[in-house]
């Protein structure tokens, strides 16, 4: 059996070059980030897979890649990430530089912690 004349030829790597793609470094960078971010804020317990799935609506396989930094959220999944998640809401401000609105979240929540610790105090040392 011979090859017909009508057949694609394979052509030379003779072609355009095209530079080397800047997203893809920030694709890699991004993922790995958020597993971090994930990581940190839902521990290392077997349930966190399942519990991120129910927040998120996703499926437990692709919560499991985000876990291993194989890809990230994208869309509606990644916002609802950032509202449940204080890591995750700082990594992504951290990846946009967005620095300024990163330390203001920051010192909101150290704000609320002070609150609640001097609360906590107030009610230990009572009435004087």
């Amino acid at each position: 059996m011979s090859l017909s004349d009508k057949d694609r030829k394979l052509r030379a790597g003779d072609g355009n070059k095209f530079p080397i793609d800047p997203a893809a470094d920030t694709v890699a960078s991004f993922a790995s980030v958020i597993a971090d971010a994930l990581r940190r804020d839902f521990g290392t317990s077997p349930a966190k897979v399942k519990h991120i799935a129910r927040l998120t609506g996703a499926n437990a396989r692709t919560v499991q890649n985000w876990l291993y930094g194989r890809n990230g959220p994208s869309g509606a999944g990644l916002v609802v990430l950032m509202r449940h998640s204080d890591a995750v809401m700082l990594a992504v401000l951290e990846l946009a530089d967005r620095y300024e609105i990163q330390h203001a979240a920051k010192s909101e929540k150290l704000r609320g912690e002070l609150r609640s610790l001097i609360t906590m105090l107030l009610e230990y040392l009572g009435p004087e």
